[in-house]
């Protein structure tokens, strides 16, 4: 208790040299904090972003070599997934799109993003129905022109009115909208509202080729995933001939995953990066310490010359040390904190804190840091001869 009290008034007789001490502590748990807690907001961000594209889906790629060959891989897909794994699947559709003007009476816009997708199109890209209806069977077989739009072409088209029944054109192609999906990504321009669904049986006629090349299966847990893309592998082997074209299966999930598997080692890394500052933060408490102790060694001598163990001596000036250190800590965790609200509400539009293990784990490493450089001024101070620290001016 005494060496506490001691430290304490140590501290508050030189405020200004002692807070110079914590600066380097400060500034190295203020870092770890703010950049752990952004590296964690951008990947909350990436992680959003691809849950709003649809998560649990394998995306089928296939490459003809022979088009004269080519079957129709896309139906045989449809049935077997909606059919034999009924059970594990939700949904089936061509992903095909383009950027294409879309018009309505005056207004253009000039590259919204069309795609060409079956009855089961939301399900599989994450859209919900908002009013009118969606793509049917119907529409597929009768290659209707009709198209579902998206919140951000529905508000720039049809500001004030109903868009349900009114016809837009397409590359100079009148299509009735027969419904309007729910804002998903900000209702912006560019944004994943920035689209329109329309039948995929007018490819022909929107993209020049009937050719369905690539298809999304929408499964419904994250657990059947991989069960889907072993059943399809085998499957589709069974089905297309190498001699006549080639396909690819991918874990749709598997770009996040490396996403958030980047971001932790990011996280780690820049963590690591700014705990360098803690260091040269112990730098700067085992030099002041070592002032300290030439400043005190008429009171080292006195307290030695009237039998102060050396271990006394020890604790303390790394209590001193222990203190300062962890005022550091302290102020760098607050600092930290409000940084890391502002900048996430900033960059992200999250509020964002540093998680308590990180907080806890940057704290408990200034303390440590602090005690480890302030062990040799410590024991240098207990070294010292009573007779030779009584005889210092």
């Amino acid at each position: 208790m005494n060496a506490l009290l001691m430290a304490l008034d140590s501290i508050r007789e030189k405020k200004g040299r002692s807070f110079l001490t914590m600066l380097g502590i400060i500034i190295g748990v203020t870092a770890v904090l703010v950049l752990v807690a952004l590296v964690s907001g951008y990947n909350a961000d990436i992680t959003a972003y691809y849950e709003k594209l649809g998560v649990n889906k394998v995306n089928l790629s296939l490459t003809w070599y022979d088009r004269t060959r080519a079957s129709d891989v896309y139906s045989l897909v449809y049935t077997y997934a909606n059919d034999t794994l009924g059970d594990m699947v939700e949904g089936v559709s061509p992903s095909s799109s383009a950027q294409l003007p879309v018009k309505y009476r005056s207004t253009t816009l000039e590259e919204s993003t069309i795609y060409l997708g079956s009855d089961q199109f939301s399900i599989c890209n994450n859209y919900t129905l908002e009013d009118g209806r969606d793509l049917n069977e119907w529409d597929l077989e009768q290659r209707s022109k009709v198209c579902v739009l998206g919140s951000y072409v529905a508000s720039a088209l049809f500001p004030y009115t109903d868009p349900i029944g009114e016809t837009v054109y397409l590359s100079g192609i009148p299509f009735t909208v027969v419904g309007t999906y729910y804002q998903k990504d900000g209702g912006t321009e560019d944004s994943m509202d920035d689209m329109l669904a329309v039948p995929y049986t007018l490819n022909r006629e929107l993209l020049q080729s009937a050719d369905v090349t690539s298809i999304t299966v929408k499964v419904d847990t994250s657990q059947h995933v991989e069960t889907v893309l072993a059943r399809l592998e085998v499957y589709l082997a069974q089905q297309i001939s190498s001699s006549v074209g080639e396909y690819t299966l991918e874990n749709g999930n598997s770009a996040m995953s490396e996403s958030s598997e980047e971001t932790t080692s990011m996280s780690v890394v820049l963590g690591g990066i700014a705990s360098i500052a803690l260091l040269v933060g112990g730098i700067g408490i085992m030099n002041i310490m070592l002032v300290t102790v030439t400043e005190r060694t008429r009171e080292i001598g006195i307290k030695k010359s009237i039998g102060a163990p050396r271990g006394e001596i020890i604790t303390q000036f790394l209590v001193e040390a222990g203190i300062l250190s962890g005022l550091g800590g302290l102020i760098g965790i607050a600092l930290g904190f409000g940084l890391s609200l502002i900048l996430g509400k900033a960059m992200y539009d999250l509020i964002l804190l540093p998680s308590l293990p990180v907080t806890l784990g940057a704290f408990s490493f200034s303390v440590a840091i602090g005690i480890l450089f302030g062990i040799y001024p410590a024991v240098k101070a207990s070294n010292l001869q009573p007779v030779d620290a009584l005889r210092a001016d």
